[in-house]
């Protein structure tokens, strides 16, 4: 996932270079900090954000990002309670809504209930609290019965003595292909690596709405709470793309038919950019056969691709990685966040530095560092991003055609890898990509478990990778698409691997090993496809070392892709 950059964010970038100031605060850094100002702006506007009500800011990378992203999440869903036990506290009382719309008085919900209230609704009993009462009670009842304040340990203490409810702990829904930094913020958040939960995915490596649904009604079942969805746009090792759409679907029906809601985060980290793709140059959104039109009138992206990228504006927070398809220089991370309220939960004023005197100032902060993680992070990130989207605008004329021609060399690759003569062994590939990774592997049917097949393809990895012992004219990674969160790609993979896949279940627990190339070079999809067939040839090459003998009378087919079969192609 490592390409040059553009030529305007270099230049940007070595210019704040020469300072390169610290752009967590407006004191120190007066220019750069707009400049990161408004390319949250920019991103927000790519995306279908509203500026005036989100808010957004620039950070090392999406590990960060996410964790912002969650951390607000879960101070947001359970402000509720600390509301209402505040108001009960101020001997106030006020009125909230519910996820099927209807209102109720706050006093009057039980723990499940406060722990279901919609992210907007939450964050509307954010500004009632304020209006009830004066600032500083409510400074003081929040500190007393906040998360944020008591930590988890006192908070349960507590929330157990105030209902008189052994309410389980709230869990994080996440598929199997979601980053590992997932698993990394929920340990560090205190929520713990137990409470992620994993959603099955389908052959395309997404998540599977309808399995999303039914592990929403398992958990309502049993009084869990769900704190937060994560959906991905762009996985890391496939560039797969969720169905986001049908992800907040699914949320609708959980909060009209179960009383049920939570925050739904989507980790576009690699795949955010390509929302450039939908964008007119006048800010409009392209329908589908337009967004076809910019690739060039191929049969690829699908409605259902447009319909996922375009749903990024009903996420409640996302994180998209400029140095990934942004083609920035490092670090350049992004999250923004569709409710700018939420930001106060976890608002912390240092006393050294000139804040906003008023709570409700939406106008530009002096100080980003008082709604964030990093205490420093540096203003030439944002001066190369900021350089980059005004020289190349984020719609389909400018960065849009960056990723349309990313996209059209994977789906080149793609076709040229299945149709490739890999004989005595055979390719088998995962569908077409989302984005521009495209992933397979090498098979011979003397292979007959993962072990077995998994050390041919690790064969291959290792010469073609960068710690190769000789450096080879082409690069490609590698992945392990592991059980269980895999079942729902493994299963109709091994199913192509031939004879009736025993033994390669039987050995499931290893994984599969699944080679990766990576597109990122937007002139290759300009009709280069010598270098996807030297790609091809350099793979088949590295094969021919692996010892696996021709069983006799065994025929080898030239291909086997997941939903398709081409013929052979030799360079």
């Amino acid at each position: 996932m490592l390409s040059e950059q553009t030529i305007a964010a270099q230049a940007a970038y070595f210019a704040a270079m020469l300072y390169n100031p610290n752009n967590v605060s407006g004191e120190v850094a007066p220019v750069t900090t707009r400049l990161e100002g408004e390319v949250a702006e920019q991103l927000a506007r790519m995306i279908g954000y509203d500026p005036q009500r989100c808010w957004g800011h620039l950070t090392s990378g999406g590990t960060i990002a996410n964790f912002e992203a969650l951390w607000i999440a879960r101070n947001i869903h359970y402000h509720p309670v600390a509301a209402c036990l505040s108001a009960l506290a101020l001997g106030v009382d006020i009125p909230v809504s519910l996820p099927d719309r209807s209102l109720a008085m706050v006093s009057d919900l039980d723990l499940w209930q406060l722990l279901n209230i919609r992210p907007e609704s939450a964050l509307d009993l954010w500004d009632k609290l304020w209006l009830a009462a004066p600032r500083p009670a409510v400074e003081s009842a929040l500190r007393l019965h906040s998360v944020a304040g008591l930590g988890y340990q006192d908070y349960t203490r507590q929330l157990a003595g105030e209902f008189d409810d052994p309410l389980a702990a709230g869990v994080v829904l996440a598929a199997g292909t979601s980053h590992y930094s997932w698993a990394k913020i929920v340990a560090a958040l205190g929520v713990g690596s137990n409470q992620l939960v994993s959603v099955p995915v389908g052959p395309e490596c997404r998540m599977d709405p309808d399995a999303l649904w039914r592990e929403i009604v398992s958990l309502t079942s049993d009084r869990i709470p769900i704190m937060a969805c994560v959906s991905t746009c762009g996985t890391t090792e496939q560039a797969a793309v969720d169905d986001l759409q049908r992800i907040v679907e699914v949320r609708e029906r959980a909060q009209r038919e179960l009383g049920v809601t939570f925050h739904i985060h989507a980790d576009a980290c690699y795949g955010g950019y390509a929302a450039s793709l939908t964008r007119a140059p006048d800010g409009s959104r392209l329908a589908p056969s337009a967004v076809r039109d910019v690739c060039g009138g191929a049969q690829w992206p699908t409605d259902q691709w447009v319909r996922s990228i375009s749903a990024l504006e009903s996420a409640d927070s996302v994180s998209i990685d400029p140095h990934k398809l942004g083609y920035i220089p490092y670090p350049a991370g992004a999250f923004l966040l569709k409710d700018r309220r939420g930001r106060e939960l976890v608002s912390t004023d240092p006393p050294y530095l000139a804040v906003a005197t008023s709570r409700d100032d939406d106008g530009d902060q002096r100080v980003i560092g008082r709604f964030i993680f990093e205490g420093s992070k540096p203003g030439a990130s944002a001066a190369a991003a900021w350089m980059s989207h005004k020289t190349i605008p984020l719609n389909s004329a400018g960065h849009g055609r960056i990723i349309a021609s990313t996209l059209k060399g994977a789906h080149d690759l793609h076709a040229i890898i299945g149709a490739f003569d890999f004989t005595p062994f055979r390719v088998v590939q995962l569908p077409e990509p989302d984005l521009n990774i495209v992933s397979f592997l090498l098979h011979h049917p003397s292979l007959a478990t993962l072990t077995e097949l998994n050390a041919l393809n690790e064969m291959i990895y290792g010469e073609l990778s960068p710690n190769a012992k000789m450096p080879a004219p082409y690069m490609i990674t590698r992945t392990t698409l592991t059980s269980p969160g895999y079942d729902g790609a493994l299963e109709p993979l091994i199913s192509l691997l031939g004879g009736d896949g025993r033994g390669y279940r039987e050995t499931i627990a290893e994984g599969l090993t699944v080679l990766r190339a990576t597109v990122m070079n937007p002139f290759s999809g300009e009709g280069n496809s010598d270098c996807f067939l030297g790609l091809a040839g350099a793979v088949h090459q590295v094969a021919m070392r692996f010892p696996t003998p021709q069983p006799a009378g065994v025929a080898c087919p030239a291909s086997n892709t997941l939903g398709r079969e081409v013929g052979a192609m030799s360079p």
